[in-house]
């Protein structure tokens, strides 16, 4: 795991050493072991590393050792070893044991449908020399991220995080309000943009091609829903198999790999399995908060009858101190309130290991969320109005708005700044409200929300955070099975606790979800948050109120602190990160 840059442009003399130091100094916590600088004639490519597979051979940027082309990667590559014996076959030479030159290789032999041939998750960017071109990619469910804007002199500048743009000198961030108004809906910027006018991110699942000025961009795969015409029965044990192999796949390190484990479903099919692959006890970690949510006694259970080495942690009593620490480390807003407990769980997790397993994934893949059995616990006749006169698909995207479109008015002073494009993928007309609901999961919510706070919080403590259940063929088979092989009107993840309740009992795996949110509503009671939230939202100074407009946000805030509204806190809470976030990156912003 790494943090990356590149720079490339016609006028790369203005590009001065410091700034590609600088940018490389700011991605230091997601490559703490190494860091390198290579310069070409048009390009200069750089990378900090997080050593974990080659540890000693493994140094880059690479160059080939046999072409002018080289390579600054971030991500592994699951089957690199099997892809090095085809290319040798080939007549290929290598000079490491790194799954780094196994793409080099790969792109020399196949160009870009070399990307076809990659199990992994990964952002990288390949220069060619002689042909004076930039090849970048992403993975398929974009686990890695991957920024790119355009200096002043049109020269292409991009790396694993913004603040690497920032720290150049050469860029700086200008909002984009359409951004903002989607992060007041969903608490997060959706993947397919950032929450700057002239910053982008290259899509999951694309790739790039930079030549002669002229950035062309291309989708490489795309999740087709195929039918599985299967039984339940076929079905479960194709998922065991797949499963299998992809948490096998993602046990491969030269260092020690370790697993989140929560006590749900999810994170323990994936420990089980793993633990069943090692030969030694597997490091797990948990979190709990106390009086407020406590499944530690959960997790504990697991680890005791799957036999792992377990560490637990109780959230601190300094809670605000640690959420400023995660806001100022975010390069764009993000309110989710499980970032919190991520960050502290990655926090314990690397003082024991470099890697982790975790489940993220599952829920949007098994669909295991409530919100899929919303409509069937509706009051009779709400649900017969719902299912003649009006969409429940609609409904579910109004249920997770945390700010509505008419609160939304009440809130922008420029009303043209209300943004509706909140899609990464727009469902299909012809799809079942359920299977709209799965699609946005799958394509807006999971790379927006969970694989960005995945990657961030991960990274903060140079930790590497790998996740299972979103192996592309383990995807790729679940996504067109049967919705009653994943939930109906009683159950969520049904073929998921089926498989567990071969490991652990009935009463642990049908216990009601958790989840790994933290308790937002009590947490803006403590004296701390209130604190912080009147110095924020109460605050007329405050910056977002030279865009927004504060008697709404007061009013909320009034209502809230006098126990009248106990819903307007997730509200509070997105405007209190958005403020904090707004103050951390206010050096990098012009604000019009």
């Amino acid at each position: 795991m790494c943090g990356i840059i590149c720079v490339t442009g016609k006028k790369l003399d203005k590009i001065r050493d410091k700034s590609v130091n600088e940018m490389l100094v700011s991605l230091s916590r997601r490559g703490p072991d190494d860091c390198g600088i290579l310069k070409f004639h048009g390009c200069v490519l750089g990378q900090t590393r997080l050593s974990i597979i080659d540890i000693s051979g493994g140094h880059q940027p690479m160059k080939d050792n046999e072409k002018n082309i080289a390579i600054t990667f971030n991500g592994e590559i699951y089957n690199y070893k099997e892809l090095r014996k085809k290319l040798e076959n080939k007549g290929h030479k290598f000079s490491t044991n790194s799954d780094t030159e196994v793409i080099l290789k790969s792109y020399i032999e196949h160009g870009h449908k070399c990307l076809d041939y990659f199990d992994g998750m990964f952002a990288f960017a390949i220069w060619d020399e002689e042909k004076q071109s930039l090849f970048m990619a992403r993975d398929r469910f974009g686990k890695k991220p991957l920024y790119y804007a355009f200096d002043n002199d049109g020269n292409l500048m991009f790396a694993s995080e913004i603040k690497a743009l920032f720290a150049s000198g050469q860029i700086i961030g200008e909002l984009d309000c359409g951004a903002i108004d989607n992060y007041l809906t969903l608490m997060y910027v959706p993947s397919h943009k950032t929450v700057y006018k002239n910053i982008f991110t290259l899509r999951p699942a694309h790739f790039a091609v930079l030549e002669n000025g002229k950035l062309n961009i291309s989708c490489y795969w795309e999740l087709l829903r195929e039918p599985e015409k299967i039984t339940y029965g076929e079905a479960k044990e194709r998922i065991r198999e797949l499963f299998r192999q992809a948490v096998e796949k993602r046990l491969i390190a030269d260092v020690e790999v370790g697993s989140f484990l929560s006590g749900g479903v999810d994170s323990t099919l994936v420990t089980a399995y793993a633990q069943a692959a090692m030969n030694r006890p597997l490091k797990t970690f948990s979190l709990g908060y106390g009086n407020y949510i406590n499944e530690l006694p959960y997790a504990e259970e697991a680890s005791k009858k799957i036999g792992t080495d377990h560490y637990t942690l109780q959230t601190t009593n300094d809670l605000a101190q640690e959420l400023k620490k995660v806001i100022e480390y975010m390069d764009e807003p993000h309110a989710d309130s499980s970032n919190f407990p991520q960050h502290l769980i990655s926090a314990l997790a690397s003082t024991k290991v470099k890697v982790a397993l975790s489940g993220d994934g599952a829920d949007e893949l098994f669909m295991g969320y409530g919100w899929y059995q919303k409509h069937w616990h509706l009051p009779f006749r709400e649900r017969l109005k719902q299912q003649f006169f009006s969409d429940p698909f609609k409904g579910y995207l109004k249920n997770i708005s945390i700010f509505s479109i008419e609160e939304r008015k009440k809130i922008w002073q420029d009303k043209t700044c209300l943004n509706a494009d909140i899609f990464t993928k727009e469902p299909s007309i012809f799809a079942d409200p359920i299977t709209k609901i799965n699609d946005f999961d799958i394509a807006t919510y999971l790379p927006g929300q969970l694989l960005s706070k995945i990657d961030s919080m991960g990274m903060m403590h140079s930790l590497e955070v790998r996740s299972p259940f979103l192996d592309h063929k383990l995807v790729e088979f679940v996504y067109g099975l049967p919705t009653e092989y994943k939930m109906n009107k009683h159950e969520n993840k049904i073929i998921l606790k089926d498989i567990l309740s071969e490991i652990m009992p009935k009463k642990f795996v049908y216990r009601r979800k958790q989840g790994f949110g933290a308790p937002i509503a009590q947490w803006l009671k403590a004296k701390e948050f209130e604190t912080l939230a009147r110095e924020t939202v109460g605050n007329t100074q405050s910056r977002m109120y030279s865009f927004l407009n504060s008697s709404y946000p007061q009013e909320l805030m009034m209502e809230f602190y006098n126990g009248k509204n106990e819903k307007a806190a997730y509200k509070l809470w997105s405007l209190l990160c958005f403020e904090l976030w707004l103050r951390n990156h206010a050096p990098f912003i012009k604000f019009s």
